[in-house]
C-alpha cells in the first residue's frame, strides 16, 4: 500500500470521489501509472522528479501541481 506522510494511504486520502471530482481518472493508482510512474512503496513515491509528476499533475487535473493536488486531498480528508 502507498503511503504518504501521517502514514494515510494513498488510497483513502484520493478517494474514488475526490479522483472523479479533479481529475480524469477513477483511482490514484490510475493517475500515476498514466504518467509512467510506478509506486509500489514510499521509496518509489520520493524517486519521482517533482518537475515530471508537476507537469503530469497539471495536464491531467484541475491542479497546477503534485503539491496542490497533495493539500487540497489532504484538506478535504475526514
Amino acid at each position: 500500500m502507498i503511503e504518504e506522510e501521517g502514514s494515510i494511504p494513498f488510497t483513502a486520502l484520493f478517494p474514488s470521489q475526490f479522483m472523479q471530482q479533479y481529475t480524469q481518472f477513477k483511482s490514484i493508482e490510475e493517475l500515476l501509472s498514466s504518467g509512467g510512474f510506478e509506486v509500489n512503496s514510499e521509496e518509489d513515491y520520493e524517486a519521482i522528479p517533482d518537475e515530471d509528476i508537476d507537469a503530469h499533475v497539471a495536464k491531467t487535473t484541475k491542479f497546477n501541481s503534485w503539491k496542490e493536488m497533495l493539500t487540497n486531498a489532504v484538506n478535504s480528508f475526514s
